[in-house]
């Protein structure tokens, strides 16, 4: 079949677009030009664009695709957002007379990058905040560990402690016995040795207020040495639990990750449509 050309193919064309268009997406529009204005104009439901009839076209790109004879592209971004393909309408010598306009809504896409580039922003505050946890999930373990550490050599300390309170008790046994063993040579000894004797009886007094004391304090140091074991478990409990959070939080900030590849991904896909 012979291909049209001059004005015969820009009536064919005005002839026909009215039933082409109804074969197209709706997001798309077509127009016929002379290169200087609109001459028809059928649009899709979806993208009405306000271009009518008789109406200067603006840009370079029909210019542009008149002068070099071949198809451009141009991307309208105002108002309502297309790309346009401008293929040039030739004569009988292969002189452009006029050009037909195919343009493709760009809405979808909009939606689509926009929508990307908050999921992405969203993603990065949500990185953020995940990187916040970590790092106080750390500095808790770090206390967790410190804390477990000095607890550690505070019962060191009290075993320690406890050493000194039974050489305490041990000694205050001997001198009690001392004190016994000196009552009973100063009753042999009758009137001579009474002045001894209550030397002895005090002496036995003396390592009685010393047990007792050492044993008061042992049941101080049994407490504190309780309270210690405390903070060891829940140093160590926090510790653990610091680090099972931290864990989850690297797994979280990895899926974040992707998601956010995948987010930028969606972006270059849509710049493409």
């Amino acid at each position: 079949m012979e291909t049209l050309k001059g004005k015969e193919a820009l009536t064919a064309l005005m002839g026909v677009l009215p039933y082409v268009i109804n074969a197209l997406p709706s997001d798309m529009s077509l127009y016929v030009t002379d290169g200087k204005q609109y001459l028809y104009a059928a649009e899709g439901p979806d993208l009405q664009t306000g271009i009518t009839v008789g109406s200067e076209i603006l840009g370079n790109a029909t210019k542009k695709c008149m002068e070099e004879k071949r198809k451009t592209v141009y991307h309208v971004r105002r108002g309502v957002p297309f790309k346009g393909v401008n293929v040039p309408v030739v004569d009988e010598a292969g002189v452009p007379i006029g050009t037909l306009i195919c343009a493709i809504g760009r809405k979808t896409q909009q939606e689509v990058n926009e929508g990307a580039a908050q999921l992405s922003a969203a993603l990065n505050e949500m990185a953020q905040a995940l990187t916040e946890i970590a790092r106080g999930a750390g500095r808790l373990a770090e206390v967790g560990d410190n804390l477990a550490k000095k607890s550690e050599e505070s019962s060191r300390r009290i075993k320690e402690t406890e050493v000194i309170i039974n050489t305490i008790k041990e000694i205050s046994t001997q001198t009690n016995l001392l004190g016994l063993n000196a009552s009973i040579e100063a009753a042999r000894a009758g009137e001579n040795g009474r002045g001894f004797g209550v030397v002895a009886q005090e002496i036995r007094k003396l390592a009685d207020h010393s047990k007792q004391a050492a044993e008061e304090v042992n049941g101080i140091i049994t407490a504190i040495a309780d309270a210690v074991r405390g903070m060891i478990e829940a140093a160590e409990e926090s510790g653990s639990i610091a680090q099972q959070q931290a864990a989850a939080t690297e797994e979280n900030s990895a899926t974040i990750e992707q998601l956010r590849v995948l987010a930028d991904n969606l972006k270059r896909t849509a710049a493409k449509l």
